[in-house]
């Protein structure tokens, strides 16, 4: 089979180095063009608003003027009903429409404060209301009953020359509004047209940006559909070694076993039958059969390490509770013997494989039951809790795909002798112990296998403990599914 090299595969018109520089030009000029056609649209929209906010304050100075000038015609309608009727409804009428007037002009000078041409025009309508009421207040003490005919023409002129004085300064004032209003409509108009003019620019840049970074995406595309050819060929080659590895280790494995019961039948024999031994010579066939236990112990673990490498079984629904239990019947005898108590929460169900479940918590427990402070039994306990892929502390190289999703939490705490913390990553490794062969046995492989287990299910397995104070492990699987 003809092997494919990368440069064949991944061969094009740009090289790396001119692609890279194409990409960057490009995006500098968009982010360069976009940059100034923003500020130039935020300045020119930031002035729509303020004539389009000018506009509405005019229309709220006319409204005003509008409400002032409706005031001043109800007031001297219902005065001349009074003045006709002599009632006290049109009296009481005229005197409510009156009262308005002050607020009506409160409001009206705060809506003109910014106009000086405005303002003077307001005081002349002041003093001009002023006199109007007044005269309107004192009309409302009179009786009309009691006026002469001459004194009622007399005070209807009156009136509607305060009541005209007033009117036209009313008038006045919206003029000079309603040319201002025009010259702000026009003002927001042009504003609109060049806000509308740029919504096309800015549309063009971003256009020409994306046409051009669609057309080097698909070319990078065409190279990633090459990459997949190459990377298909190497996981292939990758599987096979991997493959020819898990055969070699358990081949060499099988052979390493059958001399190793050779030899411990003959130092059995050796031991049985001679009885002419001297004690030294007891003592030294005592050892070696001692380092062909120890030696049949390391083979079958690495055995079992060499099965997990094979993953192809598929994965099932696998309920905790049922494996933990099955670990406790497991090392029932050890609980016997350690008056051990082993407390835990409802466990999850996840998607995995039991008997590699089954693994991990046999050895995690074992240890638990094996690192013990003298004269105290052990005690663990076994909780659980969801966490994010993101919360998972000390954990530096969490999967970015898996930063959003949840994780069950099993954590497996231990009353025993405990660890240093600087020791938390090495007690993982294979072969790596912490302790003499004396004092506490065992291959050191057993948490190495943990570690194994937890990665085939795609999760995180981290060591915390402190010297005297007992040990935790925290594994992380994910909740919904193994991500192959």
């Amino acid at each position: 089979m003809k092997i494919l090299s990368s440069p064949a595969l991944l061969k094009r018109t740009l090289n790396e180095g001119q692609l890279s520089w194409a990409i960057r030009f490009l995006f500098l000029v968009s982010i360069f063009l976009i940059i100034i056609l923003s500020f130039s649209y935020h300045s020119i929209n930031r002035e729509l608003i303020f004539y389009s906010e000018r506009v509405d304050h005019s229309q709220q100075v006319l409204n005003k003027i509008q409400e002032i000038e409706k005031s001043m015609a109800e007031v001297t309608y219902h005065a001349r009903g009074y003045l006709i009727m002599s009632d006290t409804l049109s009296r009481n009428m005229m005197l409510k429409k009156l009262d308005n007037l002050p607020a009506q002009q409160k409001s009206l000078r705060g809506l003109i404060e910014d106009n000086e041409a405005q303002i003077l025009k307001n005081q002349l309508l002041i003093k001009a209301i002023d006199q109007f009421s007044d005269r309107v207040r004192e009309f409302a003490r009179q009786s009309p009953r009691e006026f002469t005919y001459e004194e009622t023409n007399q005070l209807l002129t009156n009136g509607s020359s305060l009541t005209l004085a007033v009117n036209t300064i009313l008038q006045e004032m919206m003029g000079v509004e309603k040319k201002l209003m025009s010259n702000r409509l026009q003002s927001r108009n042009n504003y609109k047209e060049q806000i509308f003019r740029f919504n096309w620019v800015i549309m063009g840049v971003a256009l020409i940006f994306l046409i051009s970074a669609f057309i080097l995406l698909e070319r990078e595309l065409k190279r990633n559909k090459l990459y997949k050819i190459e990377l298909e060929y190497k996981v292939d080659n990758l599987n096979r070694s991997n493959s020819e590895l898990e055969q070699f280790a358990y081949v060499a494995s099988h052979d390493l076993q059958e001399p190793l019961r050779k030899i411990r039948s003959f130092t059995d024999l050796l031991l049985a039958r001679s009885t002419d031994l001297t004690p030294e010579s007891k003592m030294m066939l005592g050892k070696v059969d001692k380092s062909a236990n120890r030696m049949q112990l390391l083979i079958d673990d690495l055995l079992s390490f060499s099965r997990l490498i094979d993953t192809s079984k598929t994965a099932t629904s696998v309920d905790l509770n049922s494996i933990l239990s099955e670990v406790k019947g497991n090392l029932s005898e050890k609980i016997r013997e350690t008056s051990a108590l082993i407390r835990h929460e409802n466990l999850p169900t996840i998607i995995g494989y039991d008997s590699q479940m089954i693994q991990l918590f046999q050895n995690l427990i074992s240890n638990s039951l094996k690192y013990v402070k003298e004269g105290q039994p052990p005690i663990v306990e076994v909780t659980c809790r969801e966490v994010l892929g993101n919360d998972i502390p000390d954990v530096p190289d969490v999967k970015i795909s898996q930063e959003d999703n949840l994780f069950y939490c099993i954590t497996i705490a231990d009353n025993g002798i405990g660890f240093k913390k600087e020791y938390a990553e090495r007690i993982f490794v294979i072969f790596r112990r912490l302790h003499s062969q004396e004092k506490f046995q065992g291959s050191g492989i057993g948490l190495a296998i943990c570690r194994k287990v937890v990665a085939n299910h795609n999760g995180y397995i981290i060591a915390e403990g402190k010297e005297d104070q007992g040990a935790k492990f925290y594994v992380y699987l994910p909740k919904t599914t193994i991500y192959s």
